[in-house]
Order: C-alpha cells, then structure tokens, then sequence
C-alpha cells in the first residue's frame, strides 16, 4: 500500500492571513504544535518557513508551498491525523514571530543569533588575515561552503551545514545597514557591514553584502572587504602603472572641468587610483580646491573632501537620492564632484550636465576596455554629440589587476612545459615576442613559506586615454578603426600613443612578474595580441627592457 501524504491544500487569498489564523487578541488561534515540545517539533534552523497549529491553520513561507521541507512537515501533521484546513503565506520574518511568542524559544533565538555573529566576527577577522578581498558564503542542496578571494583566486575556509549557512547570511544582515526595500531569502538584497555592527576587526571599514537567491530555496553571499587606507595617500607610482599613464592621470587631476572615468571589472582596484588620484589633486592645489563626494556607503577616504549624506526620501528610489545629492552639491560651489559609480541613466545625465557647466567629475563604471567607456555612457542614453565634445570627455582609463608572482617558488617554462603546467606552442610564441629563453620567464608556482599559492600580491594593468578633438570626431562619426589607429598610432606620428591594457600586461609577463596562464585567463589570448597589436607586440622585448631601466613608456 503506498505511503499517505499531505493533500494538496489551495493557498489562502493573499491578504487573509490574519483573519485565517489570528483570534481577537491578534495572537494566534491554537496550540503552536510546531514549536518546542509540540507534537512535530521542528528544528529551530526550519521555523522560518512554517508554523503548523492545531486548529488545521499552516503557516508557510512565501514561495515555498511545494519545497520539500514544507511537505515534510505538511505529511507528519497528516500522519497525526491532523487535518490542514488552511495554508497561508507570510514573510519568513513574521513566521518567526509566531515562535518567538514561546519565551523559550525567543531567547535561544537571541542565542543563537549572537552565536552566529561570533563566528561571522572570526571568519571576517580570518578573511582580513589573508587580505582578502571577498567572502563567499554559498549555501548548497547538502552543505554550505564557505570561501575567500586571495590575491584574486578563490581559496576554500569552511564548511557547514546547510540550515547553519543559512543562519550566518541572516545573521550579517541583522546588522548590515544600507539595505534595500526588499529582504528575505526569495530576494536579491544588498547592504553593508560598518564599524558600528561591532563585527569588524581592526583594519577594515566596511563589508559590501550582495546576497543573491538561487533555486530550491538556496542561496549565496559575497562580502566585499574594504580595507582601512590612509587619508592622505596619493601614490599611484607603486601599484604597477607604466611611466605614461602615470603622466596621463597627471594631466587629469591638473584640470578642474570635464569628465574623468576609470573603469572595470568588480574588485579590478578603480576605488584605490580614484582615491590616490583626488587625495594627489587637492595636495597639488595646496588643498584650493572644493571636493564633494557622494556616494552611499562611503568607500573613498578623500582628505578635505564634502562626504554628501544620502537622504531617501519616503517613496523614493535611491537612484532619485543621488540624483538629489548631486544637485545639492552643485549648488554648494564645488570644483570637483566624486560619484563612487555612474550606476544608472539619471546619474550618467546629470554627470553630463555637471561637466558640461563647468566643473570636473570623476566617478566610475564597468566597462570592457577604455574604449568602451565611450559606448556605456550612450547606452546609458548620452547623445553622441555631447560624448563627441572635447571640453566634456577628458580623461579615460580602464584598469585589472593581475597576480605578482612570489620571486622564491615561480617556476620556469621549461620546468612549467615538463610538468604539464603550459602548454609548448604557448612557451614558444611567449618566448618569441618576449626575446628570452624559456628559462628566463616564469609561471606561478605552488607556494611557499614566502608566498600565498604562489602569489604575493596584485597589480594594475591598464590602458588610459587623454581624447584630443580629432579622436572623438571619429567616434561621433561611427569611425572605430580610425579611432584605434590615432589612439595606437605613436606621438611621433602624430597620434596619441596609447599602450593597450595587453600590452601593458605582456611587460609584465616578459620581466617574470606576472604568468601568462592568468593573462590569458584574465585580459586575452596572445594570439589575440599578436593579431591586434602587431606593431606592439614586435617592441615587447624593447619596452619591456626601457621600463625595467625606468625609462621610456
């Protein structure tokens, strides 16, 4: 005879709830048979997806009606010969309430909940050891994993049950602050971790949380570390630009009209130059200048500038915040106006605005090369003409960061080609452009008591742009291949010079500080480079050579 389940109850009209399963004194009707020392007790790690009471009322979170833990229950309450007559769905939040009218089980919630934030305390302590830049806390069908981003690879930390993953991410945002309109596990939510959560160890400001909700009532958070940075530093020299860019970023900060933006990937070190490149303008200008810097949590530690608060006003969106924040600082006689990210189309128009009246914004976005730039802000909806006008568009950069090999442990190609570690057609074509025996260039080793996994730290590979008139005629007239050759074409030749983000990455390879596994990986393949940027690639081992001597580029 086949098993009995639960039969398939219609969910109540939503809205109902309270009339379903509340009696008079707004306390739920019945005996919480769910609850500690009920007839099916539950674990406390599943009470916020339901609450069975003996009346035939269920409780159940929303979005989870037929998850397999809510027909657990559902099937003991039949086989006690209990008859659900209705089903209602809430917010897991107001599902725990109805447990928390139990004292006993209020307190080991607040038990539990301080234990959960302790060993958060420990893990982002831990992370902030390693200097990571990220925690990953994913929760998966039979455990959670929970991992850390050294020096851009994922190293595994732990591993916990699945039911205490899911009480550590709620735990975090307990006390994040900066959180969106939305929460609980059915949701994308965001906030952050600040000083006041009591959570941070020393050395670390802020905790960007990014909670993403996966199917089967899974999910997963990544932690964004923000470490503590002098307000006063203003070197960019020592995070591994060439010579030229440093010189470009000079030029930007001389002026104090226009648009500056630097873009790239998530984690790629735009907040570290943005910071560095203010704090050395407002030095050059013996502090001269007005700054003000809106951006929400505040990530930029900008000595002498305005930190604009934003204030969100009762229905309205955090993009219209911003948009308000800046006004408010263009009428606050600013020289320089800092955006953390040109995030949406009403920041970008208002970012225009604000340079086309004279002042200088810096701010920045995502995008796929310098170039791109340029096309993010159309398809953020600016007209061509205003992107194509000199006095508006006045510095672009795009950067990534790239693993520095440990000096102790990295590995020759020969030794790399014998171990099965690169390929021999890569080794070849490497060592052709570089000009150096397969000896004399290197891959990341394992690791040492030197390194971290054969890394010791990271740095920038980038490509910047000053645009003169003629290059941005190009780009209003549609003219990509004339755009790449003025940008490419030497100064001598009356171009502007420009070195590509791979070019600037294959010096680095060719003086044995960064493995052409992870160039390919994270920037492009070489035969892209030699395809490309030919003329670049035949003066590799020149440049190479110039910038190692600290002349040239």
């Amino acid at each position: 005879m086949p098993e009995q389940s639960s039969p398939a109850l219609p969910l109540a009209p939503p809205g109902d709830s309270q009339e379903l399963y509340a009696s008079e004194e707004g306390k739920p009707s019945g005996a919480l048979i769910t609850g500690p020392g009920g007839e099916i007790e539950i674990p406390s790690e599943g009470r916020a997806m339901i609450a069975v009471f003996r009346n035939g009322v269920a409780i159940v979170a929303r979005g989870s009606r037929w998850s397999p833990e809510t027909k657990a229950v559902l099937d003991r309450a039949f086989r006690a010969n209990l008859e659900i007559g209705r089903i209602v769905e809430e917010d897991s939040d107001k599902i725990l309430a109805l447990y928390g009218n139990c004292e006993d089980y209020a307190a080991q919630r607040v038990e539990s909940r301080i234990e959960r934030q302790e060993y958060l305390r420990r893990l982002i302590a831990q992370a902030a050891a390693f200097k990571a830049s990220d925690i990953h806390i994913q929760v998966r069908p039979s455990y959670c994993e929970i991992r850390i981003r050294v020096h851009g690879r994922l190293r595994r930390m732990a591993s916990r049950s699945r039911d205490e993953g899911s009480a550590i991410i709620n735990a975090a945002f307990a006390v994040a602050a900066d959180q969106g309109s939305q929460s609980g596990v059915h949701y994308f939510m965001k906030g952050a971790l600040t000083r006041g959560s009591g959570l941070l160890p020393a050395g670390v400001d802020l905790l960007r949380l990014q909670y993403t909700p996966a199917s089967g009532h899974l999910g997963a958070l990544v932690m964004r570390i923000k470490y503590a940075a002098g307000a006063y530093e203003a070197d960019i020299v020592n995070l591994g630009y060439l010579p030229s860019q440093i010189a470009d970023f000079a030029s930007m900060r001389r002026r104090t009209s226009g648009l500056y933006l630097l873009a790239g990937k998530v984690s790629s070190g735009k907040t570290t130059t943005l910071q560095r490149v203010l704090n050395a303008m407002i030095r050059e200008k013996s502090g001269e200048i007005s700054v003000y810097s809106i951006e929400e949590p505040v990530e930029l530690d900008i000595s002498g500038a305005v930190h604009v608060a934003i204030a969100q006003r009762p229905g309205q969106s955090q993009s219209e915040a911003f948009v308000d924040a800046v006004k408010s600082a263009l009428r606050s006689d600013p020289n320089v106006v800092v955006l953390g990210e040109l995030r949406d189309r009403n920041l970008a128009r208002n970012a225009i605005e604000l340079a086309m009246t004279g002042h200088a914004l810096w701010s920045t976005l995502h995008a796929g090369s310098a170039f791109g730039i340029l096309d993010r802000l159309a398809d953020l909806g600016i007209e061509p003409w205003k992107l194509a006008e000199p006095s508006i568009v006045r510095g672009l950069a795009y950067q990534r960061l790239v693993g520095i090999m440990c000096h102790s442990c990295k590995i020759s190609f020969t030794e790399a080609v014998r171990r099965g570690l690169l390929s021999t057609a890569l080794a070849d074509d490497v060592s052709a452009i570089a000009g150096k025996l397969k000896r004399e260039l290197f891959v990341r080793g394992a690791g040492c008591n030197s390194c971290d996994h054969g890394l010791t730290g990271r740095s920038v590979a980038a490509e910047t742009i000053l645009p003169d008139p003629r290059f941005l005629e190009l780009y209003a007239a549609g003219d990509r291949p004339g755009m790449r050759r003025r940008w490419l074409a030497p100064k001598e030749d009356g171009g502007i010079g420009g070195l590509p983000v791979l070019h600037h990455a294959m010096i680095k390879v060719a003086l044995g500080e960064c493995d052409i596994n992870e160039i390919e990986e994270e920037i492009d393949l070489v035969g892209n480079y030699r395809r490309d940027f030919p003329d670049h690639a035949e003066r590799l081992a020149v440049d190479a050579e110039a910038y190692a001597e600290g002349e040239g580029l």
